[in-house]
């Protein structure tokens, strides 16, 4: 018999289809799969989950950033509750009597709701960025669909937007097309296949497109708690990430379910508190919460809703104060280590 070598010592799954490859040699190949030995072997020795000391330096601040990003959703409602907006200035482009000089004549506090979606879109994606050093996962699909959803619900967000656009381009169509042919520029064309294309296939400011937004939000989130859990149980204890993260993954699934029963019975009639969560959170109804302020919602005497959006806020919060801890605490540790 021959002595026992290093291919034979400890396990060595395949990395395409998980076939236990230790009797096989490292020049080989699977007999499942045709896939490289030498390769699995590579790949299990990357860890499965590095610490957040030793994780990509790249991911770790695109997580942090992330997270801090979805912490400022309710930056621009609590400025114009507070009156603040008219305080803050932007800087000027063209000097003109209707220059913007203020946030408050910007699009990011007009009632077209830019700063949330755009906000939100920006947050989603940094928390499904890739994370080089580790070993792939199941669940690495989740990163690409989160940021495929946060496209999405950057969309529809704008489909008020989109719809105006369309119907001034359009209209600038129609008037090209009156004169005669030997006159018209020859951006008219282009003028009608656009106008006629969103009209036609872009989302319209319907009720049935607020419902898909939330389901859309809704997922983006759950699968961007992947991510998050990571982060959490490589810089802590595993128990206390899935803890923390079950309310965000859980109202996520609640409000699926309630798009998917509001679709079913009738698309019309949606409920107003649903509407409210087209980017997964309520910002206006959580300033309303802290400042006293009255809203349609608040009106009504519930504590459900206000409630729900002060756990989910604070479940963001707690989360980007220890991944910041935990970055602080990294850097810290790294300028200790050459000293010693």
């Amino acid at each position: 018999m021959p002595a026992p070598t290093a291919e034979t010592s400890g396990d060595l799954p395949c990395h395409q289809c998980g076939y236990d490859l230790r009797a096989h040699p490292h020049d080989g190949k699977c007999p499942e799969c045709e896939a490289s030995v030498a390769e699995s072997v590579r790949v299990t020795a990357i860890p499965g989950r590095p610490s957040w000391r030793n994780s990509d330096p790249r991911w770790r601040r695109r997580v942090l950033a992330g997270t801090w990003t979805l912490v400022l959703l309710p930056l621009v409602d609590m400025l114009n509750t507070l009156g603040w907006a008219k305080n803050v200035p932007v800087p000027t482009v063209f000097d003109y009597r209707h220059t913007v000089r203020t946030l408050d004549d910007t699009l990011l506090c007009s009632g077209m709701d830019v700063y949330e979606p755009l906000v939100f879109c920006i947050g989603v994606a940094l928390l499904c960025s890739n994370e080089r050093g580790r070993r792939p996962s199941t669940l690495d699909w989740t990163r690409r669909w989160g940021v495929l959803c946060s496209y999405v619900v950057l969309l529809l967000s704008a489909a008020q937007v989109l719809f105006i656009v369309a119907l001034v381009l359009l209209g600038i169509a129609a008037l090209l097309q009156s004169m005669p042919p030997k006159y018209q520029p020859g951006t008219t064309e282009l003028f009608v296949d656009v106008s006629t294309a969103n009209l036609r296939y872009g989302p319209h400011p319907q009720e049935i497109a607020s419902l898909v937004l939330v389901a859309f939000s809704s997922i983006a989130i759950l699968l961007a708690c992947v991510p998050l859990f990571d982060a959490l149980r490589s810089s802590g204890r595993k128990a206390f990430a899935a803890v923390l993260l079950v309310p965000l993954a859980l109202f996520a699934l609640v409000y699926v379910a309630q798009v998917g029963w509001s679709i079913v019975s009738d698309p019309r009639v949606g409920s107003q508190e649903l509407f409210g969560y087209q980017t997964y959170f309520w910002p206006e109804l959580l300033i309303a919460t802290f400042t006293g302020r009255q809203t349609d919602w608040s009106a009504s005497g519930s504590v459900v809703s206000p409630l729900v959006e002060t756990t989910k806020w604070c479940v963001l919060f707690v989360t980007a104060v220890w991944l910041t801890a935990g970055l602080l605490l990294t850097r810290w540790r790294g300028r200790k280590t050459p000293a010693a």
